[in-house]
């Protein structure tokens, strides 16, 4: 039965559902994306979050739909893609069936086997679809959604070298937001504080960096666990984020080289993953590509300056906190945390620097009026 988990504020515009089949039982950045969006949405328009399981707590209708989730015990020897994709083809049916019962005129799913599907049976069900693609998908695939959601400015400069221009108009860019109170620079004290609870050296400097612990997805932290050892013994490693295939070894390594120096947090609260954040002295990404980071932003937000490879989209993402080195070459990343403990001052104008570009870029308010406009344009359009 659809219900609502709380009543949702009265509007006249057009009906969103946001889609995500992980939301509700996975922590990834397209689940946090989707329910803070949901959030931020609830004031501008009649939006409705719609999830792999029962959602409670948000300022808006829910909706649970059956799938079989990625994280089934009967699913563990598959490939993670694998089990996302099955995932996704569960949902179809009752997304469909839900979305033309509901009369839902705008449907925002950025899950690629769900939102395609959703798009294939756009005249059964009578909703837009809009595709917010966070996983650096060719524009080809993509350009005949009713809306297509990029990231980043280069990301519409590929899609104008390729699609059709009567289709290029479709393609938008909007990046993500931070919620700016929730991940913020510590307070006098605080990560003295912070780390003291975390057993970590009053004397350590502490990089962290979130993402799966494995060899299945991009992160590579076993890539920076080896940069830490170099860098020296004061530096300590702070990893957030869920096992995937591949983790033992990467744990195995990862103790060998660092030892007590590197702990592992697991997929933890975004409220207690903010406090981690206030807890380090930078952040470090070991990815060779991100099709767009949140964590990045997150970590910006909290002042501390970023460690990544120069990838023209991470590039742009951390703009004036980041500081790119190449992850390919063995001790550049060594070296730039180097700089960040010899160079005075350097990690604070960077942190700072970082904060107020997000503020400026990537606040709730600025995106999500963004969203709200483009959506309604796209309903009248349509």
């Amino acid at each position: 039965m659809d219900r609502p988990s709380e009543t949702s504020m009265a509007h006249t515009g057009p009906k969103v559902a946001l889609i995500s089949s992980g939301l509700g039982h996975v922590r990834r950045g397209i689940e946090t994306w989707m329910g803070e969006l949901a959030r931020n949405l609830s004031p501008r328009l009649d939006v409705e979050l719609w999830g792999g399981a029962h959602l409670a707590g948000w300022p808006c209708r829910t909706m649970a739909l059956p799938v079989v989730r990625r994280g089934s015990p009967w699913l563990a020897r598959c490939s993670w893609g694998y089990r996302y994709h099955l995932e996704q083809m569960s949902a179809i049916v009752p997304a469909v069936l839900k979305l033309r019962r509901r009369k839902v005129d705008l449907a925002f799913c950025g899950d690629p086997s769900l939102a395609w599907n959703l798009k294939r049976f756009r005249s059964f069900h009578g909703a837009r679809v809009v595709f917010s693609d966070g996983m650096r998908l060719t524009p080809r695939w993509l350009q005949e959604y009713d809306g297509i959601h990029l990231l980043a400015p280069r990301y519409l400069e590929e899609a104008a070298a390729v699609v059709k221009p009567e289709n290029l108009g479709r393609f938008f860019v909007i990046p993500y937001f931070v919620e700016l109170g929730l991940f913020r620079p510590p307070e006098p004290g605080e990560r003295e504080r912070l780390r003291a609870r975390m057993g970590i050296p009053a004397e350590a400097q502490v990089a962290v960096t979130v993402g799966p612990v494995g060899s299945a997805s991009n992160k590579r932290l076993d890539h920076v666990v080896r940069e830490l050892e170099q860098a020296g013994s004061h530096w300590h490693l702070l990893s957030a984020g869920a096992d995937e295939d591949g983790s033992s070894a990467v744990r195995e390594e990862a103790g060998r080289r660092l030892g007590s120096r590197i702990q592992f947090l697991g997929a933890i609260p975004r409220s207690d993953l903010a406090e981690v954040y206030r807890a380090a002295d930078c952040y470090v990404l070991g990815a060779l590509a991100e099709p767009f980071s949140i964590a990045i932003l997150e970590a910006l937000a909290s002042g501390l300056p970023v460690v990544h490879h120069p990838d023209p989209i991470t590039t742009w993402v951390s703009g004036t906190g980041g500081l790119p080195v190449s992850m390919e070459q063995t001790g550049a990343a060594a070296g730039a945390l180097g700089r960040l403990v010899a160079e005075t001052g350097l990690r604070e104008r960077l942190g700072a620097a970082g904060r107020d570009l997000v503020v400026r870029r990537n606040s709730p308010d600025v995106v999500s009026d963004a969203l709200a406009e483009r959506f309604r344009a796209l309903c009248k359009r349509c």
